[in-house]
């Protein structure tokens, strides 16, 4: 093997080490809010709609960063990034977790999103590029272990409480944070010139590059599903606690249904990337698919214990939803793949925000069951948006 070659085998493993680090503590920096709760409530003295603006300003720097990336597509390598933004996002951490005063600690977690939202984007942009020809299984890979820290966040800060609060955690997390870009910096200082395009570099991105893109209906029906599939997931997700409660008073299986979710969830993304490199787009209708007869079975199965079962199922049928449409987004889009991240990632951040307070509303202004119905309906709408696509093999050359 020449130099060239080894070069290139070395930039590939390098990035991919990068993305899936980088994504892993990303994922137990975004379960803070859920976990973390309570203990800043009661620090700060909250009270109203104060207590939820901690998940409100990081799912907000979420969302402004994903306008900022494309602005640096092209400009910035994106190994550069994948050690900037979480080296920034653990001095955020260490922020937060100083602030004297609720401002300061909502300043920090606005932060904390942005760097997240660099995060993500670019790690999965930046898979995309290097391992194009199995970029299906290596976005399983990346997303899976979001579920796997996911998964583990409960634990891990749990039993760290027990010796340290709240400020500990955060303060832990950053040090956890720096280790693991120390470590991406020695890997490449081992490597010579790391890049993350070995075909192509970025181009720089232009209004018109939104409209052409927009123009070709596939891309419209991807940007749907996108919505629609994430629409599902957090409205089930989120409400799905509240539902075991209000419908059987059982709220400890609500909290074990979410759990059940995300093993399902997980277990689909490592296992299901193996088998579905040749039509990703029909895996994805028919997990849609089985998504909607899942949650209307759990539904008016009138057991909770059924509900809970089928919140496994449903885990499992569209776990693979999120490493597919980003994958099949960046089809025919070489030297855009930041474009074509962020957008469908802002869209899907769109529902995960307007998702809560619809579910929230239809409930408990309406019927119970008829709120649960939205992420069945937006379940069905994802298979027919994604059936779309399959009819549609349109692209168009961006500038």
């Amino acid at each position: 093997m020449n130099e060239t070659a080894q070069n290139h085998n070395q930039t590939v493993r390098v990035v991919t080490t990068a993305a899936l680090s980088s994504i892993f503590i990303y994922s137990l920096v975004v379960s803070l809010p859920a976990i973390l709760i309570n203990e800043v409530v009661e620090t700060f003295s909250l009270q109203g709609t104060d207590e939820g603006l901690m998940g409100s300003m990081t799912s907000l720097g979420f969302m402004i960063a994903l306008l900022f990336t494309v602005l640096v597509q092209g400009r910035v390598k994106k190994i550069t990034i994948l050690i900037v933004a979480p080296a920034v996002q653990a001095l955020m951490l260490l922020f937060s977790g100083f602030s004297p005063t609720f401002v300061l600690f909502c300043i920090g977690c606005l932060f904390i999103g942005f760097c997240g939202g660099f995060i993500d984007s670019t790690a999965n942009s930046a898979i995309v590029d290097v391992r194009k020809h199995e970029s299906t299984r290596y976005l399983g890979y990346l997303h899976g272990l979001f579920g796997v820290g996911s998964l583990s966040a409960p634990l891990i800060f749990i039993w760290v409480q027990r010796y340290i609060d709240w400020r500990g955690v955060h303060y832990s997390l950053a040090i956890a944070s720096l280790l693991v870009i120390l470590f991406i910096l020695i890997l490449t200082r081992r490597t010579k010139n790391v890049h993350v395009k070995q075909t192509e570099r970025e181009h720089l991105f232009t209004k018109s590059d939104l409209a052409a893109y927009l123009r070709i209906r596939r891309n419209v029906a991807l940007s749907l599903a996108g919505f629609f599939a994430m629409f599902a997931i957090a409205c089930t997700t989120i409400w799905i606690v509240r539902y075991m409660t209000l419908r059987y008073d059982a709220a400890g299986l609500g909290v074990l249904s979410i759990s059940v979710y995300w093993v399902c969830s997980t277990a689909n993304r490592f296992l299901l990337s193996q088998l579905i490199k040749r039509a990703p787009m029909k895996f994805f209708a028919l997990g849609a698919a089985l998504s909607t007869i899942s949650l209307l079975i759990g539904i008016f199965s009138g057991s909770p214990v059924i509900l809970c079962v089928m919140m496994g199922v449903f885990g499992f049928c569209s776990g693979h939803f999120i490493p597919v449409l980003v994958r099949e987004c960046a089809a025919g889009y070489d030297g855009h793949t930041t474009f074509t991240t962020s957008f469908l990632m802002f869209v899907m951040c769109i529902a995960r925000i307007v998702s809560p307070l619809m579910i929230a509303f239809v409930s408990t202004q309406i019927s119970l069951t008829l709120g649960m119905m939205l992420p069945v309906t937006a379940a069905l709408s994802a298979m027919l948006c994604g059936w779309f696509a399959i009819q549609d093999k349109g692209t168009v050359h961006l500038s």
